[in-house]
């Protein structure tokens, strides 16, 4: 039986977030926290705290759009009480560079009264395209990636194209891929 989606936290507090993931930080909700991101940065928020004390495994489309993110002119990330199952995977994919670690006693912000994050409207054309940038991302992160993620990147391409065509049937246009 599947884990479910992740639960996603957010606190703010003038520059700076906190938002705690519990359960399994994966393809999901990687959408959902790249919007996120992407909304606290327009806001100025210049650090992000990731608690990932409950966090039980991210994925490498999770990774892929942190890593990104991080790597961006954007807010700092810094994991706090990341496993070795996640610290490893992003290791391993060359992503653990991007951010800073921290255990739960380091001096983490308290920023009082949390919310939940909503879930975006499933998506298969926008999660597609996400996908793929985040794993074209870790494969110029690292070229050991590539040979991991040459066949998604070629499926992703063909699953955008067909979604594409079939939404330009009906009406809705996506965008194209590069």
């Amino acid at each position: 039986m599947p884990l479910p989606p992740a639960k996603i936290q957010l606190a703010i507090a003038g520059p700076t977030a906190v938002i705690k993931i519990t359960g399994r930080a994966a393809v999901e909700r990687a959408r959902d926290f790249k919007t996120a991101i992407e909304n606290l940065r327009a806001t100025g928020v210049r650090d992000v705290y990731l608690d990932l004390s409950e966090c039980l495994l991210m994925d490498s489309m999770f990774s892929g759009v942190l890593a990104n993110l991080a790597s961006e002119n954007g807010p700092r990330f810094t994991l706090v009480d990341a496993n070795a199952r996640v610290t490893d995977l992003l290791d391993n994919l060359g992503a653990l560079r991007a951010v800073r670690l921290a255990r739960s006693d380091d001096k983490v912000p308290e920023l009082g009264e949390s919310a939940e994050l909503a879930s975006l409207p499933a998506d298969k054309l926008a999660t597609a395209e996400c996908c793929l940038e985040a794993h074209r991302f870790l494969m110029d992160l690292k070229s050991e990636n590539r040979s991991k993620f040459e066949t998604l990147e070629r499926f992703l391409e063909t699953e955008i194209r067909e979604l594409s065509a079939a939404a330009a049937k009906s009406g809705r246009q996506g965008p194209a891929i590069p």
